[in-house]
């Protein structure tokens, strides 16, 4: 298994970026907790379970399962089949996105552990750490007191969206909640949860950048804020240079 540099490869495919060799056992504890373990509570959000722990650095990471949504949560709830493993094609694409100058989660691990049946199936996590200091557009937008600020914000998501794809990088889930902003609009903004992320030609198809289009002007218009609606919260896209055409 090829992985970036900077990771090692240990037992069963999990992946590990070096100098966190001492906490692997941590990380699948809160991952996977034995019976009556003590664990931090899940994180409020998400499909999934995601936790945040303390890293010996000082810092703070979360820890997310990979679950499924819909026919095949019912069928297979937390089990995989995709290989190569799904957390290690999202570190990939995420590791992709930071050398391309995007801002974006430090991924610490790729966990995998086995599930029946043996050799078929398999349980995932990733761990990041915790980008401090930003809040998700979607609240930036929310706190905008007028549009002038609300459009500088949509700008700021922009930047990144564009950085991204010029690297040749797609975001299938591009919304307001995984773009995290700084404290002005002036400031890089950074993009979370590469899952499904593909890293392809570059630049990015027209058809992608249309679709990230589509995508974040949807999610944007769902806040119902005053002059955002869905053809506001495209136009604003356009004008900040995420067009169809771009």
């Amino acid at each position: 298994m090829r992985v970036p540099e900077g990771f090692v490869v240990l037992r069963d495919g999990i992946v590990l970026r070096r100098g966190h060799e001492n906490e692997i056992d941590d990380f699948l504890a809160v991952a996977w907790p034995p019976p009556a373990a003590d664990v931090p509570a899940v994180v409020p959000g998400g499909r999934g379970t995601t936790r945040r722990i303390a890293l010996s650095d000082g810092g703070t990471a979360y820890v997310r399962r990979y679950v499924h949504g819909g026919l095949l949560g019912a069928l297979l709830g937390d089990r995989y089949w995709q290989r190569p493993p799904r957390p290690v094609r999202e570190l990939a694409a995420t590791e992709a996105a930071r050398r391309a100058g995007v801002v974006a989660p430090e991924v610490l691990a790729a966990l995998v552990r086995p599930a029946a049946p043996a050799g078929l199936l398999y349980r995932a996590a990733l761990v990041t750490r915790a980008l401090e200091g930003r809040r998700a557009l979607a609240d930036a937008l929310r706190a905008a007191d007028d549009p002038a600020t609300r459009h500088a914000w949509i700008a700021c998501a922009v930047r990144a969206v564009r950085r991204l794809h010029a690297a040749g990088i797609h975001h299938p889930d591009l919304n307001a909640a995984n773009v995290l902003v700084g404290g002005r609009p002036e400031d890089d903004a950074a993009l979370i949860d590469f899952d499904r992320a593909d890293v392809g030609r570059l630049p990015a198809g027209a058809a992608r950048v249309a679709l990230a289009r589509r995508r974040l002007s949807r999610s944007i218009a769902k806040l119902g804020l005053p002059g955002l609606d869905r053809a506001a919260a495209a136009a604003a896209l356009d004008a900040a240079g995420l067009g169809a055409g771009t």
